[in-house]
């Protein structure tokens, strides 16, 4: 189990900041202003991805919840949206118009965490149905 842990934390860890570097790199080498921190939404999806995954890793343990575990993700992933809108209140809702620039800075993220987050839940779901 802490291998399993350490190597969500490594993934997420490497992610983030390959993610992060790549992506002020081209923002800036356009000479793109955002006018937001990309770091924290970085900072956001890879802290929540990778606390779903090491709560999920100890939920299916538990004999009782491992057949919700599917279920229990779907509603953790609009949690997870309903969190990030609360959080970035600001940048989403108050204030100017995003541009498109702005918009596809903010799903990036996201979808790049989501695609580590995806394979990781998928390893634990799967092995949760593997015959024991």
């Amino acid at each position: 189990m802490i291998r399993q842990i350490f190597i969500y934390i490594t993934a997420f860890g490497l992610l983030f900041f390959l993610g992060d570097f790549l992506h002020n790199y081209y923002i800036e080498s356009q000479e793109i202003s955002l006018g937001f921190s990309l770091r924290k939404i970085y900072a956001f999806h890879a802290f929540f991805s990778l606390q779903l995954c090491v709560v999920f890793a100890l939920l299916s343990n538990n004999e009782k919840l491992r057949p919700q575990l599917g279920f229990i993700y779907l509603g953790s992933f609009v949690l997870k949206i309903i969190i990030f809108c609360i959080a970035f209140y600001n940048i989403l809702f108050v204030g100017q118009k995003l541009s498109n620039t702005q918009r596809i800075s903010l799903i990036i993220p996201m979808l790049v965490f989501l695609i580590l987050e995806v394979h990781f839940m998928i390893k634990i779901l799967n092995k949760n149905h593997s015959p024991k």
